[in-house]
């Protein structure tokens, strides 16, 4: 399969929430403390006062993003930052992954420790929030199927893709299985970021399974194996290119799961291209 890499070396520290919008490639650097923007022109990095975990774009274009430490969702347009939803009243755990619908609504997760479930908010195009699903084991990447009408969550620690119905109100029910990629791969294959395919597939990257999946009607039907630990990912718009992101530990001796915690990890971004065969 055609592949590149498209950015590694000192730039990158860990490599969350891959975007791509209009020609640019959006990374979220939670350990290095920015935002990194790749296109044709060039890679442009934003330094933050406080990282962003997820992110997404809003109908209105800007970026939106959750703050790591702060518990608080932040819109960016390119040159400044200002306050999308402050929910300190509702969050005592730390902001990850999001996703952001087309009419404007954010759903994002709260994660506590990998003991403690974790929660989903919904937060209305105006800012107020609420809990939409809680009992989720690590919640992390967020991806939509079925019309818009089937929300994907990654419970990492659980190893498996948990999917909800959203209503027309936005509130989420029929709660179900879609993957358990444990039982079905192994205790190795965690899920952290996953994407969706317009045909109802979704990619997984799967952690520690050194691997890209991507899943449909219960089944693996496409594999991109990587060295090294596989974080997230995203297509372009005409899902002909994969964008992969995955880090390895600077000291061989040291698993990146501890390392990245004394940013001792280099990130990089590969352009995979599974769909160029298809078009």
């Amino acid at each position: 399969m055609p592949s590149a890499v498209v950015l590694d070396g000192a730039e990158l520290v860990w490599a969350e929430s891959p975007r791509w919008r209009e020609g640019r490639l959006w990374v979220s650097d939670t350990q290095g403390c920015r935002l990194v923007v790749i296109g044709a022109d060039g890679t442009r990095v934003h330094p933050l006062d406080t990282p962003v975990n997820g992110t997404g774009f809003l109908p209105s274009g800007e970026l939106v993003a959750a703050r790591m430490h702060v518990p608080r969702l932040d819109r960016f347009d390119g040159h400044d930052w200002s306050v999308h939803a402050d929910l300190a009243r509702l969050v005592d755990g730390r902001l990850g992954d999001l996703i952001a619908l087309p009419d404007g609504t954010v759903y994002v997760d709260e994660v506590r420790t990998p003991d403690e479930p974790g929660r989903l908010l919904k937060v209305e195009p105006g800012g107020s929030a609420s809990v939409a699903a809680g009992e989720l084991v690590f919640p992390n990447g967020l991806a939509v199927i079925g019309e818009g009408r089937t929300l994907i969550v990654a419970e990492t620690f659980a190893g498996r893709l948990t999917a909800f119905t959203i209503g027309p109100d936005g509130n989420l029910g029929d709660r179900r299985m879609w993957f358990d990629l444990k039982e079905k791969l192994g205790a190795r294959y965690l899920p952290d970021g996953i994407w969706a395919c317009r045909d109802g597939s979704v990619w997984v990257a799967t952690t520690t399974g050194h691997a890209f999946l991507r899943i449909r009607d219960g089944d693996v039907v496409d594999r991109i194996d990587v060295d090294g630990f596989a974080i997230a990912c995203c297509l372009n718009e005409d899902e002909t290119d994969l964008y992969a992101t995955t880090a390895t530990s600077l000291d061989p001796g040291i698993p990146v799961t501890e390392a990245v915690r004394e940013q001792r990890t280099q990130a990089r971004v590969t352009r995979f291209s599974p769909g160029r065969n298809q078009h």
